[in-house]
């Protein structure tokens, strides 16, 4: 499932032909509708209808899905003992909340969003997933409230496209991210990730709504677990995890995969690798692609190499822009090149092994490493932490600074007890759909199965117990693929990320890895699109690249003195060559941006 649109206002006010022909961003996504005298919905939809459809209870209880929501067997059995038309995921929806109300349907797992209206009471609840990983926005109007999957879609529907959020707008070119709940209007805003809003209807007046959470975020560590257990419950939750997600009633899934270790742990969890294919894209064979492809191969799984032409970023950059919202860049448009050919390979399901980094292995915080060994250690607090931020003397750089602020309360950033340093952590790791590298998952989200194994509630749970100290130097979570990988021939293929096997002597990974670094040096002493790694050379690219060029050139006067506002007279450049050694990644944000207000125009 796609993408929705949940419309609460009187019928003849709704705008839901707009968003669906807005929602519908490829011929093989279809758009259905459901209206009732208290709401509208349009919900787009990518997988097979007797799987993902909504679900209308003859007693007139509607239940609809969006997203990917995760269920063990047994409940896609016993839903297919309702014989009404409907999708397999929206009766178990409606049989939770039948045999236990509103706090079975809050406990589903997944990167998904539930809408349930119940006629008997007049309430309609919308539940978001524990992780934020499917975006959800809300705009208020005075005929009443609309919901929605897209910032663009809900701005359009609710009249509030032309009102811009100017900090949001300033933000992303300082970081490349944007702080939620904010987006690029002032009064469409995120709904908190694991919480329920509640419609109640009323005769004669819009419907009264409240909110509350479905999951606390707070540390909720034993101090008598070994670090030995808790990799061993991580690696189990993981297992059960992606098996949730690969079930045979699912149909094929592809596996992204690369030659570190995340998505090799969801490799080696699948049951059946019949019913799997690994995919790789790369630019040129190396030596990250070769660690992927024997992966692959040891685990028995079919290995698809995609190669990227020169201008893959270019050439999906303005629909990956109007897909994901803006708010990422293009230059995490991984997939959209791809996702075609998937579906022709007869993938129904996508698992990528995302935001390992955030929930395992420390990457939310500020660590210090040592120089030659590497070894991390906590750091002081800094605002920064993964994407590079920019320097502006600017009022709007100022207002962004103060938004930075609240994000983080002050008794947090002392880092004093574990307990502050996990709020540091969840802060800014959730929402997940916030997060900076977000069309990465936000673009496969709404034109395929993707499917989060992290977004499990399970995993979530455990996620809690875990104090910071247990991810410095990727501890927990290389005891956890260990525990996965250990009785595979996979344990002996080496982590691209390092030059070493898995488990290696820590005096084997850093002599590994410091080659591995020196390798990477010389590279770069004759650039070219391809790295050793997963992704291009940006700074090549941008250099070389005449489709770039040419969506950089494009007049859009609206943007340019946007962008001179926030950063001054000199950054707009007409040419594209001069954004070069750190102004690369400004130019990515810039031309991002740029792509978005063009989709306005």
């Amino acid at each position: 499932m796609a993408d929705f649109l949940l419309d609460l206002r009187p019928p003849g006010r709704r705008a839901l032909d707009p968003a669906a022909g807005y929602l519908r961003f490829n011929p093989g996504i279809a758009a259905f509708s459901h209206t009732a005298p208290d709401f509208g919905l349009v919900l787009t939809q990518t997988g097979r209808p007797d799987l993902w459809s909504p679900y209308l209870d003859p007693n007139g209880i509607f239940v609809a899905i969006a997203g990917r929501p995760a269920f063990d067997a047994a409940e896609w059995d016993q839903a297919q003992s309702l014989p009404d038309p409907g999708g397999l995921a929206a009766k178990i929806a409606f049989l939770r909340y039948r045999q236990s109300g509103l706090p079975a349907l809050e406990s589903i797992g997944g990167n998904v969003a539930v809408i349930l209206h119940d006629p008997s009471t007049r309430t309609l609840h919308l539940v978001t997933d524990c992780a934020g990983a499917f975006p959800v926005f809300h705009g208020h109007t005075p005929d009443g409230d609309v919901f929605g999957s897209h910032p663009d879609v809900v701005a359009d529907a609710a009249g509030e496209n032309s009102r811009l959020d100017t900090i949001s707008l300033a933000e992303f070119l300082l970081t490349n991210t944007v702080t939620p709940p904010h987006t690029y209007y002032e009064r469409v805003k995120a709904v908190d990730h694991a919480s329920t809003v509640t419609a109640t209807f009323q005769d004669q007046a819009p419907p009264t709504l409240s909110r509350h959470r479905t999951f606390d975020f707070s540390l909720a560590a034993d101090p008598n677990a070994s670090e030995e257990d808790l990799a061993g419950a991580l690696a189990e939750a993981l297992r059960r995890a992606v098996r949730r997600r690969t079930l045979p009633r699912l149909g094929t899934t592809a596996v992204a995969l690369s030659g570190g270790l995340d998505s090799r742990a969801l490799l080696a969890c699948i049951e059946d690798p019949e019913r799997v294919f690994a995919f790789t894209c790369y630019d040129q064979p190396n030596p990250e692609f070769r660690v992927a492809q024997a992966v692959a191969h040891s685990l028995g799984v079919r290995f698809l190499p995609f190669q990227r032409p020169f201008e893959y970023y270019g050439d999906h950059a303005a629909a990956g822009v109007r897909i994901s919202g803006g708010m990422g860049t293009f230059a995490n448009n991984h997939f959209l090149g791809v996702i075609d050919r998937l579906h022709q390979e007869g993938a129904e399901n996508l698992l990528t092994g995302c935001y390992c980094d955030y929930l395992f292995k420390a990457l939310p915080l500020n660590l210090d490493r040592h120089w030659l060994t590497g070894r991390e250690r906590l750091g002081p607090f800094r605002h920064q932490f993964y994407f590079s931020h920019r320097s502006s003397a600017s009022p709007l750089a100022s207002a962004v600074r103060d938004r930075w602020e609240a994000r983080i309360p002050t008794e947090f950033r002392t880092q004093s007890t574990p307990e502050a340093v996990f709020q540091v952590e969840a802060r800014r790791t959730f929402p997940l759909c916030y997060e900076g590298d977000n069309q990465q998952r936000v673009v496969p989200q709404r034109l395929t199965g993707w499917a989060l194994p992290v977004s499990d509630r399970e995993v979530l749970a455990l996620y809690r117990t875990l104090p910071y100290t247990l991810k410095l130097d990727r501890s927990i979570f290389l005891k956890a693929v260990l525990r996965l990988t250990r009785s595979s021939p996979v344990a002996r293929v080496p982590d691209a990320n390092t030059g070493a096997r898995p488990g290696a002597h820590p005096a084997t990974v850093c002599l590994a890895s410091s080659w591995l670094r020196a390798k990477r040096k010389l590279r770069k002493l004759r650039p070219t699109l391809a790295t050793e790694g997963s992704w291009p050379d940006w700074h090549h690219y941008v250099a070389q690249s005449a489709t770039l060029k040419s969506l950089w050139e494009r007049p859009n006067p609206e943007a340019f003195d946007l962008f001179r506002q926030v950063l001054g007279p000199d950054a707009v450049r007409p040419d594209i060559r001069t954004y070069a050694g750190r102004d690369t990644f400004l130019l990515v944000a810039l031309l991002t941006l740029k792509l978005w207000f063009e989709r306005r125009a």
